[in-house]
């Protein structure tokens, strides 16, 4: 009787004895986790601070960097032919690239200090290049049609543009994207792999061309004699102008109206304002006139 009472105490100390045990390692092992962690924690803190430290050294470059790249820029341009546009151009491509080199640069070094091997991992990039190319096929894209747009010059900064029916002021071409702002303020950030179509609007000269609905009912050879009479006023009053607005004739046939068109030569970004005061000419002077432009009514039955 006394031997199985001991047998059974022994069998129910068995598992208390293993959670005891148990426990115990599990400090122990914490134990050694925490002095570990007290024991690299100089080691860290100073990777961290190095990692700190590089980075800041790293945006204090990248600015000193940009100013002496537009310093150069416009001391080589002055002993150059480049127009404004064209070395603003240069200069946004040229910062573009360098913020790419320098973010690399400054990534690698920090990788380096928190001890990472980064030969490594540049040989397992070298490696899976192939796989990675896939997944980067627009990147690379966007870079090489950027380098083609810089160096064929089809646009530069300051240019007047539409590109896939967005029209704006060219703001920045970078190595990547291509920045317009629209004439509302809008700006739209286009990658270079995107542009298929671009109309530039800032070459050599502009047409300022305005298009007159004049009536049926009106003599067109009076017409066509007032509004020359008023374009030779035009040719000598409106800012901008060098030769006398052409009248064409008829353009064509409407509804409800004869089209008579009206075009002059002007510098680039200025036909907007000419074609404003033109039509504000020909509209005074057809009241002057009497004669009334076709217009549509709504009749409102009460």
């Amino acid at each position: 009787m006394l031997f199985g009472l001991g047998a059974l105490a022994e069998a129910n100390a068995s598992p208390v004895q293993d959670v005891v045990d148990e426990m115990g390692d599990l400090i122990e092992h914490a134990g050694d986790k925490a002095g570990n962690l007290l024991t690299n924690l100089p080691v860290l803190t100073t990777r961290l601070l190095l990692s700190a430290l590089a980075i800041l050294l790293g945006v204090i470059l990248i600015r000193i960097g940009r100013r002496m790249i537009s310093s150069i820029i416009r001391m080589r341009s002055q002993k150059g032919v480049h127009t404004v546009q064209q070395v603003s151009t240069i200069k946004s491509l040229t910062i573009s690239v360098f913020n790419y080199i320098m973010y690399f640069i400054i990534v690698t070094i920090v990788l380096s200090i928190m001890g990472v091997n980064v030969t490594s991992i540049l040989a397992v990039a070298g490696v899976g290049g192939i796989a990675i190319s896939f997944g980067a096929q627009t990147l690379v894209k966007d870079i090489i049609s950027g380098m083609f747009i810089w160096m064929e010059g089809s646009i530069t900064v300051g240019d007047v543009v539409t590109i896939n029916d967005l029209s704006g002021v060219v703001e920045s071409i970078a190595i990547r994207t291509t920045v317009v702002r629209d004439y509302n303020g809008n700006i739209y950030v286009i990658p270079n792999g995107d542009i298929r179509t671009i109309t530039n609007m800032s070459r050599d000269f502009k047409r300022a061309i305005v298009d007159i609905r004049c009536p049926y009912e009106a003599d067109q050879a009076h017409i066509v004699s007032i509004l020359e009479e008023e374009m030779e006023r035009a040719g000598e009053e409106i800012d901008g102008l060098t030769s006398v607005p052409e009248v064409m004739s008829i353009l064509s046939f409407e509804t409800d109206a004869v089209v008579v068109r009206i075009a002059v030569q002007c510098p680039v970004g200025e036909h907007w304002r000419i074609e404003r005061d033109l039509r504000t000419r020909v509209k005074a002077r057809f009241d002057k006139e009497g004669i009334v432009m076709p217009h549509y009514q709504k009749v409102v039955i009460k």
